[in-house]
């Protein structure tokens, strides 16, 4: 197949590239600065320099593709006005897609409570909408949502190892929240498998690894095979998110306002209350959390 691939800077794109040639798929990437596309397979992808916001640009890039993978999201630099922004963006790539004549869209969101949405942060009500904005394009679209990818290079992984590695642990509320982390190989391995598989079409695939488990005890997973030892819990009934994302930015060398997004997610529960996707792919969803953490430990990121 022909496939469009959008975010092959980012985490999860330059890793499904590779693993979609290894498939014998030709590939397109679209990207807003060619120069920042430094990876060893760059010569063998088709580069397109384009916006996912300009219709005309995936348009032009997507010509004679039969599919794309929509892995962008506008979390970096700021807040303010994403949800407008993110929808804006899902509108005009679905338009540009329909145009270029594709026959699908995978785009990969994050898991959020639907009861609970009008209480969910701004970034994963973001990401809701855009799978909203694409089910509802003229392109046959599939949304997968996933928790923490545990995977080197992840800005979530990141932020885990940086909690790790603190002199001491903050005992915030949103230690208490359930996440259900997944491995990147078996996210990669479910994002292909459902651009083959009709049954998918407009469908909500709600992705997650084997192990449920709050947010404390994943950061203890990592101290553990980092090896370090149990630290000093300081009691923090209320932390500014703003000053804690700084600090935590700062700490693991993510962008501020990526760190606020993802700290304010995870004071929800990240969690597959779904099983349509566990139903059809279980079998791809096994690495245990502790074998996921020791591959993405000893992986250059």
């Amino acid at each position: 197949m022909e496939l469009l691939v959008t975010g092959a800077t980012g985490f999860v794109g330059a890793a499904l590239v590779p693993a979609l040639l290894a498939d014998g798929h030709r590939v397109r990437c679209l990207v807003r600065d060619p120069a920042r596309l430094t990876a060893p397979w760059r010569d063998r992808v088709e580069v397109v320099q384009g916006r996912a916001e300009d219709r005309q640009a995936v348009w032009r890039a997507g010509d004679g593709c039969d599919a794309a993978f929509f892995l962008v999201h506008g979390m970096a630099g700021r807040l303010r006005g994403l949800v407008e922004r993110e929808r804006a963006t899902a509108a005009a790539f679905a338009t540009g897609a329909e145009a270029a004549g594709m026959r699908r869209i995978v785009y990969l969101g994050g898991l959020v409570d639907e009861d609970r949405l009008a209480f969910v942060s701004d970034h994963l009500y973001a990401r809701h909408q855009v799978g909203e904005e694409l089910r509802a394009g003229p392109v046959p679209a599939t949304e997968l949502r996933a928790g923490i990818v545990v995977g080197a290079g992840s800005a979530s992984f990141d932020l885990l190892v940086a909690a790790a590695t603190a002199p001491f642990a903050l005992d915030a509320a949103w230690n208490r929240s359930l996440v259900q982390p997944v491995a990147l190989d078996d996210l990669l391995a479910v994002l292909a498998a459902s651009l083959h598989d009709p049954r998918t079409e407009g469908e909500v695939l709600e992705i997650g690894g084997p192990d449920v488990l709050t947010y404390a005890d994943l950061v203890e997973v990592v101290r553990d095979e980092l090896g370090r030892q149990a630290v000093r819990r300081v009691r923090a009934p209320y932390l500014p998110p703003e000053a804690t994302a700084l600090a935590a930015a700062a700490r693991a060398g993510v962008d501020p306002m990526l760190t606020l997004g993802l700290l304010q997610s995870v004071q929800e529960d990240t969690i597959v209350r779904d099983g349509l996707a566990q139903d059809w792919y279980g079998h791809l969803l096994t690495t245990p959390l502790r074998a996921a953490v020791r591959a993405a430990l000893s992986s250059p990121s």
